[in-house]
């Protein structure tokens, strides 16, 4: 390329122009006009295609024959394009090297961090693991709780949803019971042979009393069970509601009277005996041994 643009200068400067009169009359600017007489190729890096175009239209410009300088501008372009692709590939390859040096250094860096790392044991966060062990203590006393008090008055509130009365909680076990003085019973006991239908497993019926003749209904518990007594569907506090201990007898003495309703709320029923003027029921095998809240009812029934 250094030929040809020898050649231009040459036929440039014979003919008597200038490189700004040049310009003006092919409109090509002064430093291509310069690059090509110099042979500068890489001027034109950029885009490489255009200087057979700038070649051919200044030689025309100075009266020269392209023909005479096409050989030798296809060479340089060649020659060009082939420098830049060994360029590149020389490029890529020490790129590439330079990736894999670095890989390995760190490689090599990250085994002796852990070739130098001390193996020292873990400590253990003593104040956390009795945080934990508290707090799984204290879910437990809760699920513990629910399921033996909470539980088995939701179940049965459920299960007796037609009936309207609050159910209160049960009165702190330790509370003592007031005792009343027992008074003279002007009644006569068990006079009459009363009879207890089972109506279903929950309801019962009982007939053959006299009316205004005092009746006894018991209740022996055979664990420490939590209680309640409604008459007519208020709660009484004699017999007071609480939990009753083993072995622990509760009684509810009552005149007979038609249509007289008694529920006894248990917190389980499992295993305690009830009677009614000594007269013992017998539950029905569906619960007899039921473990959660539970209400019987007993109705006087006159024939």
């Amino acid at each position: 390329m250094k030929n040809v643009g020898l050649r231009l200068k040459e036929q440039r400067e014979e003919v008597g122009f200038t490189l700004e009169e040049m310009s003006a009359k092919t409109k090509i600017t002064i430093p291509q006009l310069r690059a090509l007489e110099e042979g500068n190729l890489d001027f034109f890096k950029e885009d490489i295609s255009y200087v057979p175009y700038f070649v051919r239209f200044y030689a025309q410009a100075l009266y020269l024959d392209y023909e005479t300088l096409r050989i030798d501008v296809d060479t340089a372009i060649k020659d060009l394009h082939h420098t830049q692709k060994l360029k590149i590939v020389a490029q890529n390859k020490t790129t590439k090297e330079n990736i894999e040096n670095r890989i390995k250094d760190r490689s090599k860096m990250n085994r002796n961090t852990t070739a130098l790392r001390p193996a020292g044991k873990r400590k253990v966060d003593y104040s956390l693991l009795s945080m934990l062990v508290f707090i799984i203590l204290l879910l437990i006393t809760l699920i513990v709780i629910f399921f033996v008090y909470i539980y088995p008055m939701i179940i049965d509130s459920k299960a007796n949803n037609n009936e309207t009365d609050i159910i209160a909680l049960p009165q702190n076990p330790n509370e003592e019971v007031e005792e009343k003085p027992e008074e003279d019973d002007p009644t006569i006991p068990f006079v009459s042979a009363v009879e207890v239908t089972a109506l279903n497993s929950r309801e019962y019926e009982i007939t053959g009393y006299v009316v205004d003749e005092e009746v006894l209904i018991t209740v022996t518990f055979v664990r420490d069970v939590w209680m309640k007594v409604y008459i007519d569907g208020v709660a009484t506090d004699n017999p007071k509601s609480k939990i009753y201990k083993k072995d622990e007898v509760m009684e509810i003495r009552l005149l007979a009277k038609d249509d007289t309703d008694v529920m006894l709320h248990f917190g389980n029923l499992k295993g305690n005996l009830v009677k009614v003027n000594n007269e013992e029921i017998v539950w029905d095998t569906s619960i007899t041994n039921w473990l959660r809240g539970i209400k019987i009812n007993f109705r006087f029934k006159g024939v």
